[in-house]
């Protein structure tokens, strides 16, 4: 079972891809959406004891 930030990301990133191909752009909209999944897929990270997003740490 998926957990919540994950079916979070899930729908950002296919909220994400339709703005990508829509005809008409809206970047405001795309970089708000890249910055919440920046920090969904940090908390996902964290929730696995990874921190930051270098893999090397």
């Amino acid at each position: 079972m998926k957990s919540d930030l994950e079916v979070k990301y899930a729908d950002l990133r296919a909220q994400l891809q339709a703005l990508q191909q829509a005809p008409i752009k809206d970047f405001a909209r795309i970089d708000q959406l890249i910055d919440q999944l920046e920090k969904i897929q940090l908390a996902i990270k964290a929730e696995h004891g990874i921190k930051g997003n270098n893999p090397n740490e």
